[in-house]
């Protein structure tokens, strides 16, 4: 704790019943005003010398002192009893406390808050079974297409991106491989499943899945430069309404 400046102003005098002055008058100086009060004696001018009373100057005025550490109520008794005094250095007091780095402490609190829930650079995390690590709420049904969850820049051009409606592009900083997909998969699991409507895992409703076992399913026609626009069947009746450069595949 510090010591709290007293004394050293208009108000602060010492004085008789009837407000009379008293010059040079000496006085003591208690921790209440009741009468089992304490007498302070650990009290320093305010040139930081150690003094046991109080003596006011020729024209009856309290100089300023320091009180005992950490107190901010003093009472004094010039003979007429004991009156409280309060510190003089109060607004100053406040203008450090306001002008200080974190007054409260509560920055402090929030970076350790942060630090926790969002650790910096180079922390490990532990994620929780059966815990959301990070929720972000979305603006609207259809979300903004304009702000990222997740945004990779080099400071002028934005890479790849998770927007707000939960699209992610993919743009690599550089020529480096744009997608590489891995993952510990059974031989009849699924290793791409794309959904027209909500995702999910499994092929059932799928437009375009691709099989841990490297087989691709297309609901739709599969186009390539090397094949144009032929057909592939297989079964045991030829297709509908074939066309040129179909091809059959008759089995069964």
């Amino acid at each position: 704790m510090a010591r709290y400046l007293f004394g050293g102003t208009t108000d602060t005098a010492a004085e008789t019943g009837t407000g009379a002055r008293l010059p040079n008058a000496t006085g003591t100086v208690w921790n209440s005003g009741a009468e089992d009060a304490e007498q302070l004696t650990d009290l320093v001018d305010f040139n930081g010398n150690p003094m046991s009373m109080l003596t006011a100057d020729a024209n009856g005025m309290v100089p300023a002192f320091y009180g005992p550490d950490g107190l901010r109520y003093l009472w004094v008794d010039f003979g007429a009893g004991k009156y409280m005094m309060l510190p003089t250095d109060t607004v100053s007091r406040l203008d450090e406390h306001v002008q200080g780095a974190d007054p409260h402490g509560d920055r402090n609190y929030a970076d350790d808050l942060f630090d926790r829930a969002l650790p910096m650079a180079g922390a490990r995390v532990q994620s929780e079974e059966g815990r959301n690590w990070l929720t972000v709420q979305v603006p609207g049904d259809g979300g903004d297409g304009k702000g990222s969850v997740v945004r990779l820049t080099d400071g002028s051009t934005a890479y790849t991106r998770l927007l707000n409606h939960g699209a992610l592009y993919i743009d690599t900083v550089g020529t480096h491989t744009p997608l590489a997909i891995g993952a510990p998969l059974t031989a009849a699991g699924n290793f791409i499943t794309c959904h027209n409507g909500r995702a999910t895992a499994f092929s059932d409703g799928s437009a375009f899945t691709v099989k841990a076992d490297g087989s691709v399913i297309s609901t739709g026609t599969v186009s390539a430069k090397n094949i144009g626009g032929a057909r592939v069947f297989s079964g045991p009746t030829p297709p509908d309404n074939p066309q040129v450069g179909d091809v059959w595949v008759q089995f069964g």
